[in-house]
Formats: C-alpha cells, structure tokens, sequence
C-alpha cells in the first residue's frame, strides 16, 4: 500500500496561502475560465511609439487524486489571445499549457507505473527574441514531453534492496529545427538496507538508447558500477563507486571508458542537508553539489552541477524552469504532499503578481543533440505576515559533446547564460497587495557569437473585487540589446479576471 500524505509543515504565513493541512484521500475537479482584459497596454520601442490593445481568455482545469492505489494530478490551462499590435496588425493566437504525473500501484507494494506528461511553451533559439507573457513569439515552439516507467521495487529477505526499472519517454517540438526526441531506458540496482548500517554496498546496471530527430542514427549507452558506503554517524555519510561505461556519443564508435567518483552527504540538523558528489565520466568529469537549507519563514538552496543533457534520465540540466517549478521543488521539504504544495505554490505566485509559467532559470530548449551542461543556481524565499520574497540567480554553460547529424549552426550547441531576478510582494490590505520585480537575463551563443541582454522591472497593485473577481495595474520597463531585435519598451496595463 501506497503511504498517506504526510502532514504538512508549511510556513506561517498570511501573505499568500494559509498553511495547508493534511488531506484526506479523495478526488477534486475543479474547472475555470480567467477572462482578462488588457484595457490599456501602452508601448514606446525603439521603432516607434504605439498601442497595443489585447483581450485574453484562459480555461483552466486541475484534477487531484489521493487514493490508496493511485495519486496524481492534472493541471491544463490555455491561452486565447486577440490582439492589436503597433503596426495596427490584427491576430490571434492559442497556447497550451498542461502538466501532469501519476503513479500507480499496480501490484501491492512491489510494482509501480510512473506517469507523466507535459505541454510547454519554449523558446527554440537562447539566443532570440524572448516570448511574451503569454508564451507567443516567432522564436518558440510547443514542446511535448511524456514518459512511462513501470517498475518493481522491495526486498529480498532482509539483506538486499532492489529495484528494476524500464522507463520510455519522447519530446515533440519544431520539426524544421529538429527538436524532437525519443528515448528508452531499462536499469536495475541491488544494495544493501540504509537504514541504520554502518557500512552498505551497492550493484547498478543500465542501458539507455536515445535518437534525437536531427541525428542519422541513434546513441547507445551501457553502464555498470558498483559502489561502497560508511555512515559512521547519522550526520555523515561517504561513497565511493566505480564501474565502466560503453558509449558512442563521442566519435560515433563505440568505446568503453572508466567511471569512477566519490561523495558525501552531510545532515547537521533535519533543516540543512549539504551533498557533494564527483564522478568522472565519457564526457570527462561530472558533480553535482547541493545545499539546502530552511527556516520557519524562508528556504535557501544552492545547487553546482556538471553533466550531459539529452536523454531519459538526463533532459533536467538543459531545460528551462519556470518560477512554478522552482518554487514547487524549494517547497518540497516544508510541504511532502503534492496537491497541497500545489494549491500554496499558486497562491505563493499570486501574492507576488506574477505567472506560474514565467522561466526564472536558464532554459534553452534546443533539444537536437547530446550537450553537456554546467549549470549553477541560487533560490531563496521568504514568507511573512505581509511581505512575500523570491530571489534567484543562475549560470549556466552549454557544450555539444556528440558527434550528431545535422543540426542548424548556433542552435544551443555552445551556448552561455547568465541571469537574476527577484520579486517582492507586500499586502496592504486583507484584499489588496503591491508587487515589483526585477529581472536579467544574458545569452550568449559561442558558435556564432550572437547574444542578447534583457533587462525588466515591473510594479504593479493586485485587488480582489470581489469572490471570482480580481483587477490589477501595472506598468512595465524592459531593454533588449544584443544582436537580435534590441529595443526599449515601456508598457502600462490593466486587467480585468473573471473566474468561475
């Protein structure tokens, strides 16, 4: 049987949600449409000044289930917009958004089927021209993802853990630049019990092939390894692993290679957790070092990264992440349940003034080949009586390490990207809140030496009008420089959302 929900340890906090408490296991459907209408969207660039006027409608539909063989949940929404541009053009434009994952208990504490399945809107080029609030643009694309793991996991007496697993998965995006993909995956591990042993041991095998729609052929890689643990006290723990890899993204032949690394995991307290891992690799040496750390009213979280990108286990480090995603994994510790770490994230978002789909965190999509990707980022937030607090920082450095097939010059194979943001959001009244932020983002692409510099601040005053009605106003200034469209814009909304 699948466990409960545990209860959740979400920050006092009257800003954004109440602090949620433990849910039952039930089903809930709830369905909405948000109609906004911008009534002034005024923007001065460097073409020329104009207006812009634009009426949006967004359905929405979120599903949640907490049952005692299957939990999930489903979250769509889209966006209508009609809009009149500068130029005095007239157009319209549909995006999907959906995210969702399930996992169900097929076989009574042993087999398992994982579920997920996403529709973004990214941008295709780093380097071009950013999407607007809505996702739209020329440089983007929809992106498809979705992949299915079944897989057996228990224990044979009570000397050994195992787990055996196959997972396939496949991402759908611009067929002219060649951004799909398709993956598949089967791995097993043995090791001996955690819990409470001083000394542990390890077997792991896998083989993952991927074939990217750019590339002539396929890739293949098989690894096996073997590891040794010491966990001296319940503060540390040390590993030490090795095995051998056979590979041909590099050079197109296959080659064995020699994996070997070392780690360390440090809990001084069940706030703080700091792990630090090395490994060296086909692609030469991969890490990955994580801290994370919380308070009653804020978490923090620093993670240093090196590893490839492309393929079932490994799409994470290239992919962009929105400031809903960022906020859902910083929260994870403090909130375990998912639909309840769901409904305080929303509303987290909400006191802020901003978009769950805003990309907070490097992201570039490109997805046309094996890179390997360095990626550096910085969270941290703050919930208070009245004051809610977001910051974030990243670097992140993209490389082509495959051999590939044809892939259009300068599209993310050698890529850098640099940026920060910060929110702040401050309730006036029980029903009024104030926000502002601020945010940069620099991409340069290596191969072709083309980049961008986007630099935005917003402020902005959110009202409930009434109990499915919320107005707001903002006003907007952003500076694009670069070799790729560089302007300066001001703009000046007002909205209208109705939901019900």
């Amino acid at each position: 049987m699948l466990p409960a929900p545990a209860a959740a340890q979400a920050p006092d906090t009257t800003v954004g949600p109440a602090a949620p408490t433990a849910t039952p296991r039930t089903t809930t459907l709830s369905t909405g449409l948000t109609l906004e209408a911008n009534a002034l969207d005024v923007r001065a660039r460097s073409v020329g000044n104009g207006t812009e006027a634009l009426v949006r409608a967004s359905p929405a539909l979120t599903l949640t289930h907490q049952g005692a063989r299957l939990q999930g949940s489903l979250v769509y929404g889209g966006a209508l917009t009609a809009r009149r541009g500068i130029d005095d053009r007239e157009d319209t434009d549909y995006v999907n958004s959906l995210s969702t994952t399930w996992l169900l208990e097929a076989i009574e504490g042993v087999g398992f089927i994982d579920a997920r399945a996403s529709v973004t809107q990214q941008a295709i080029y780093v380097v071009g021209t950013p999407l607007d609030a809505a996702g739209a643009g020329t440089n983007r694309t929809e992106v498809i993802t979705a992949s299915l793991s079944p897989y057996l996991r228990g224990t044979l007496g009570r000397a050994v853990e195992y787990e055996l697993r196959a997972t396939g998965s496949g991402t759908k995006g611009d067929d002219a630049a060649g951004t799909s993909s398709k993956a598949a995956q089967a791995s097993f591990f043995l090791r001996s019990p955690r819990r409470g042993a001083v000394l542990g041991w390890g077997l792991s095998g896998a083989r993952q092939k991927v074939k990217f729609s750019a590339a002539s052929s396929a890739t293949t890689t098989d690894r096996l390894g073997a590891e040794l643990s010491a966990q001296p006290d319940l503060d540390w723990r040390f590993v030490v692993t090795g095995g051998q890899e056979r590979t041909d993204v590099v050079g197109a032949v296959q080659r064995d290679y020699e994996n070997y690394g070392v780690g360390a995991e440090w809990t001084p307290s069940p706030r703080t957790t700091v792990s630090l891992r090395g490994e060296q690799r086909y692609f030469g040496h991969g890490h990955r070092v994580s801290i994370e750390h919380r308070l009653q009213r804020s978490t923090f979280s620093y993670v240093d990264s090196r590893d490839v990108t492309g393929g079932a286990d490994t799409l994470a480090p290239g992919n962009p992440v929105t400031l809903y995603e960022l906020l859902f994994a910083g929260f994870a510790s403090q909130i375990p349940d998912p639909a309840q770490r769901d409904q305080f994230v929303l509303a987290f978002i909400q006191a802020l003034g901003r978009s769950r789909d805003e990309v907070v965190s490097g992201g570039l999509f490109g997805n046309v080949g094996t890179s390997v990707v360095r990626r550096r980022e910085l969270v941290w937030t703050w919930t208070g009586p009245r004051l809610t607090w977001v910051a974030s920082a990243f670097k992140l450095d993209s490389e082509r390490v495959d051999a590939g097939g044809f892939s259009p010059p300068g599209l993310n194979d050698n890529v850098a990207q640099t940026g920060y943001a910060a929110s702040i959001g401050w309730r006036l009244t029980p029903l009024t809140s104030v926000n502002a932020s601020g945010s940069r983002a620099m991409s340069t692409d290596k191969t072709t030496f083309a980049h961008t510099d986007l630099k935005s601040a917003t402020l902005g005053l959110t009202s409930r009008l009434g109990v499915r009605t919320t107005g707001a106003l903002g006003v907007r200034y952003s500076v694009l420089n670069g070799t790729t469209d560089p302007h300066r814009e001001t703009a000046l909304t007002g909205s209208i959302s109705l939901r019900f």
